[in-house]
């Protein structure tokens, strides 16, 4: 049981790292500049991450289209900056969801 709580513990921590990281990083982009990281999820454990997106403003009119295929063709750049800011043997695959839509960046 005590395992299982460590294990909980460092896919949060994981979590953390990852949702910090990839805020850092979408701000280098000016599309996906206007993108928050409101989750970090294991997508079924910490080897593939869910990562939830959500407009910083609601209000502002978003072309999805687009959004959808920078984040499609900025998945390996994200995967290399989270791996680069993370402790670990191999880097997690992210799955991107924006508010509605999903998108897998592998």
């Amino acid at each position: 049981m005590r395992r299982d709580r460590g294990e909980h513990r460092k896919a949060r921590q994981l979590c953390c790292q990852v949702a910090d990281t990839l805020n850092y990083a979408l701000g280098d982009d000016a599309l996906l500049a206007g993108l928050l990281v409101v989750a970090v999820e294991p997508a079924p454990d910490s080897s593939c991450l869910l990562v939830t997106l959500s407009p910083q403003l609601a209000d502002e009119p978003l072309d999805v289209q687009a959004i959808l295929a920078r984040l499609e063709a900025s998945g390996g750049r994200l995967r290399f900056e989270v791996a680069s800011a993370i402790t670990r043997k191999r880097a997690p695959k992210l799955l991107f969801r924006l508010v509605g839509y999903a998108i897998d960046c592998r």
